[in-house]
């Protein structure tokens, strides 16, 4: 979770700051005179989604238990 900020910060799809009256402003603006900031992070989103990136990590998570399992199938204990 800890280079998820700076990504989408680097990368043009959101905005940061610690303190929430400046969020509080920010998102205001979205809704005022800078939507069309907001229509640009939106289309920054989704030139960088991968949406199937879940099945792909079930995947191979999937393929990590298998081989486990065949591990253990085969291993000698005392």
């Amino acid at each position: 979770e800890a280079g998820n900020v700076p990504y989408v910060v680097e990368n043009g799809c959101g905005k940061y700051s610690k303190s929430p009256k400046e969020i509080a402003k920010i998102v205001a603006d979205w809704f005022g005179p800078k939507a069309d900031e907001l229509k640009a992070m939106s289309q920054n989103a989704l030139k960088l989604a991968r949406p199937d990136s879940v099945f792909k990590i079930v995947h191979d998570m999937h393929e990590l238990v298998k081989q486990r399992s065949l591990l253990s199938e085969y291993s000698c204990t005392a």
